[in-house]
């Protein structure tokens, strides 16, 4: 009776272990299928066990980068300002644009009949992010008389551009490899000769691109400003009449009279001692002639 409680005893705890072996390969199986479901999304850290997100791999093998569009923007401002307000405004101008992160490109002014500056062009260049408030900005410092602006696309050309820098790389690094490689001097001088006109080209197009790039970072305004019921000084008027135009004139007249003086006495030097010799040569002839003249007796 003994034994047969011990045997049922020991068979009871046998079935128990099974069950257990059982339900833990299960869960086992259970949890690598979800480590294989969720392999895609997580990788579990050495060491620890935090999930670190990763990303899926794209279906059809690869993907392209998606590419915004790259505008050079550029604009003509046309303002006009009250009398004796056009040195203020420029320099209202200049800060607007320095302010921005932008700086000054180039500048140029013309004065009025009154001696002083009223009509000027200052060219800026601001950053794309800045454009639309500095043009804002620049519209408040007077009369907006014109305002043209305009966008040119150059996505396409820039796409091309780096196309081509990744390939003429790729070139470089095999020619680079060939020339190692080379066996003798005259190959390696072709390889290199090679490599001279690939690397010209590569920089070419990373300047171009690098050209484009900063065209696309900043934007460009011209901004034209003028004083209204002022006039501008016509070439060669001298405003209003003072002492010192006075004197300069007459000393540009002096001169001017001065030097036709001496053009025509160097014109008429040599005429003149020509004559001078002929007088002088005829009055030395008369006088070998005064012995041989007698004079009737009376």
């Amino acid at each position: 009776m003994r034994k047969l409680i011990v045997i049922t005893f020991i068979g009871l705890l046998a079935l128990g272990g099974l069950a257990c072996t059982s339900g833990g390969d299960d869960e086992a199986g259970a949890g690598a299928a979800a480590d294989v479901s969720g392999g895609d999304s997580a990788v579990a850290e050495e060491g620890g066990g935090e999930a670190v997100p990763v990303s899926q791999p794209s279906q059809g093998g690869g993907s392209v980068p998606s590419v915004g569009p790259r505008i050079v923007q550029t604009a003509s401002l046309s303002l006009s300002v009250p009398r004796r307000e056009f040195d203020s405004t420029i320099q209202h101008a200049r800060t607007i644009a320095t302010g921005s992160g932008g700086f000054v490109v180039s500048s140029s002014a013309s004065q009025g009949t009154e001696r002083r500056l009223v009509r000027g062009t200052l060219v800026v260049r601001v950053p794309e992010r800045a454009y639309a408030r500095v043009i804002d900005q620049l519209s408040g410092l007077g009369r907006v008389e014109g305002r043209e602006e305009a966008g040119q696309d150059v996505s396409q050309e820039a796409v091309d551009l780096e196309a081509r820098i990744r390939h003429l790389e790729a070139v470089e690094a095999q020619l680079l490899g060939f020339l190692e490689d080379a066996e003798n001097v005259s190959a390696a001088l072709a390889v290199q000769a090679e490599l001279n006109r690939v690397q010209l080209e590569l920089e070419q197009a990373r300047g171009r691109l690098q050209y484009l790039e900063d065209q696309v970072a900043f934007a460009t305004i011209s901004l034209e400003v003028r004083e209204r019921q002022a006039q501008v000084a016509a070439a060669g008027d001298g405003g209003p009449w003072s002492i010192v135009d006075a004197w300069s004139d007459a000393a540009t007249g002096f001169v001017t009279v001065v030097g036709w003086i001496l053009v025509a006495a160097a014109t008429i030097a040599p005429v003149v001692l020509l004559l001078l010799l002929a007088f002088f040569a005829a009055r030395l002839a008369g006088v070998r002639r005064l012995p041989g003249i007698r004079r009737p007796q009376s």
